[in-house]
């Protein structure tokens, strides 16, 4: 969110008293667009006649005040406002003027004084309202800073500056709808605005209305074509719109604009990676960590492409290290978690799980994460419960419906896995896994037409389903079709030459053809890709049944979903 803004120092006029030379010297030490130096010389000779007295004099300090200010002598500043103040107790432009001055002392207790006693002498004193505001913000109060912002526009409704600062505090927090409006006013009052612009069009993002973010982007562009903000924040909307090449386009220029800016890497990182272009991810967000070695999310973006790499450890390290920046950083501890499971760490997966649910606890992917953690580790009991919570945090949670049936498939309760299954199709219709799964308990439970719809449904919706070919190659193997039951196990394995299932699968239609020696190199190479333990009983069964030895036992793997 573009800066709010504060307002300038406010010169006096000056009574002309004296001589032709003084009167010269007043209009010089009045003059706001006079040479600091010589406005300073002005104001000094004023002091020097003796001529000035009282609100008058107090004028001259005032004047002189801001020319050192503008020299950034800040001490004789600060001295003159003063006078100023003592000189005239009810000068608020004086008292404006040294609040500015604590402001850029890093002082705000001594400025909000200070613009508290310029309000009470001039209440309608719009200026002093605004700044204060600003002063209220940054100290986190915001409901102070709306009511100075109010006040000023009360005074001054022509005021846009105000509005545009409001609308920056409303933004702040969480209030969209009040933002816009005060934004617009600000575009209203001045159409040239491009950080009104900006900041509308940031407002409209948050909303997730990204016709009219890109809109007010293009316009701030329009007004302010070398702005580096408008390129990273339309950027971010592209990519959300799930247009990355655009995306990539506007973190390019924001970057030619702002080289150093580690965040327009770190967000290019992220449109590269949902291109499936690891590797120029992987750059992107290295850069952003060279420009802030602090930067803890470059470090989760990283790791994220390192786990879609196939890098375990690499991804391991930077999510380590993204935690070891900020401890709290949930994203940091879900993808350490999904790495570790990955390299077979389960304990310590769920140590992870653990805490972001001990820190979030109404995460509901981090209940289903943990429950595909302990469904691995057999722990049926525990994978049920955290499904079962997380459908109960999250009610369309698709994905942790089907894993929950999956379970209880597997716990042999199939009326209440086919339930799951359907409410998993229901809230996502084209999800061909959960037809599949269905189609299984379909077909455990003895209703084969049922499974061969589910199936059919499932290769419809995605061809390369493996999954989908090799079951329905098993009940068509069983309905005695061994011509159909060989064309979709050839498809599952082509599909799928790794999986072990798909080979023995395809190992048990070839024996039921006659083709012993095809099906004893089916079970083989299945034994060879260390299947799970039920797959390596099927293997060793067949091989033995045709008259060869068993193989070696196997273990379970972590399947991303």
């Amino acid at each position: 969110m573009r800066v709010q803004r504060v307002l300038p120092g406010l010169a006096a006029a000056i009574v002309l008293l004296g001589t032709a030379a003084a009167a010269t010297e007043a209009d010089v030490c009045g003059d706001d667009n006079a040479a600091p130096a010589a406005r300073i010389d002005a104001c000094t000779q004023l002091v020097r006649t003796g001529k000035y007295r009282g609100n008058n004099l107090a004028a001259v300090y005032n004047n002189r005040g801001i020319a050192y200010r503008r020299q950034n002598d800040l001490a004789r500043a600060q001295a003159d406002y003063t006078e100023a103040v003592r000189l005239n107790p009810q000068y608020d432009k004086a008292y404006y003027n040294r609040a500015l001055l604590w402001t850029a002392r890093n002082n705000p207790a001594q400025a909000i004084e200070d613009y508290t006693k310029a309000i009470a002498i001039n209440p309608r004193f719009a200026d002093a309202l605004n700044n204060r505001a600003l002063l209220w913000q940054a100290k986190g109060d915001s409901e102070r800073a709306i009511a100075d912002y109010t006040d000023a526009i009360r005074v001054d409704p022509r005021m846009g500056r105000a509005y545009f600062n409001r609308g920056v505090v409303y933004a702040d927090k969480g209030d969209l709808d009040h933002a816009l409006a005060d934004y617009g006013e600000a575009i209203r009052r001045d159409p040239n605005d491009a950080e009104a612009f900006l900041n509308r069009g940031n407002a409209w993002q948050a909303k997730e209305d990204f016709v009219r973010a890109l809109a007010d982007y293009a316009e701030a562009e329009r007004l302010n074509p070398n702005d580096p903000d408008v390129h990273f924040n339309r950027g971010n909307a592209s990519r959300r719109m799930g247009d990355n090449t655009q995306a990539i386009a506007d973190y390019d220029a924001a970057i030619r604009l702002a080289p150093d800016n580690a965040a327009s890497y770190n967000n290019r990182a992220l449109a590269w990676h949902a291109k499936g272009d690891e590797d120029r991810a992987i750059t992107d967000a290295s850069e952003a960590i060279r420009i802030d070695p602090k930067f803890a999310r470059a470090y989760v973006n990283r790791g994220d492409s390192f786990f879609t790499r196939g890098d375990m450890q690499g991804a391991i390290a930077d999510y380590s290290e993204a935690l070891r920046l900020d401890p709290g950083l949930t994203s940091a501890l879900k993808g350490r978690a999904r790495a570790l499971a990955a390299a077979g760490e389960q304990d310590r997966a769920l140590a992870d799980l653990d805490q972001v649910i001990r820190t979030a606890p109404a995460d509901a992917a981090s209940f289903n994460n943990r429950g595909v953690i302990w469904e691995n580790k057999g722990d049926l009991e525990r994978a049920l419960a955290d499904y079962g919570e997380a459908v109960r945090l999250d009610s369309r949670y698709a994905l942790a419906y089907r894993n929950r049936a999956n379970v209880l498939a597997r716990s042999g309760q199939l009326d209440r896995a086919i339930a799951d299954f359907g409410q998993a199709i229901r809230l996502s219709p084209t999800d061909a896994i959960a037809f599949c799964k269905r189609g299984e308990t379909w077909q455990r439970k003895g209703e084969p037409e049922r499974a061969m719809g589910d199936y059919n449904e499932a290769i419809r919706l995605d061809p390369r389903q493996a999954l989908a070919y090799r079951h329905r190659a098993e009940l068509w193997q069983r309905q005695g079709n061994l011509t159909a039951a060989r064309a979709d196990a050839e498809q599952s394995v082509k599909l799928a030459p790794q999986q072990a299932e798909s080979l023995v699968v395809r190992a048990q239609v070839l024996k039921a053809l006659g083709r012993k020696s095809d099906a004893i190199d089916d079970y083989r190479k299945a034994l060879a890709l260390t299947p799970s333990e039920e797959t390596r009983r099927a293997a060793a069964a067949g091989l033995k049944e045709l008259g060869e030895g068993g193989g070696a036992a196997g273990h379970g793997t972590w399947q991303e979903e």
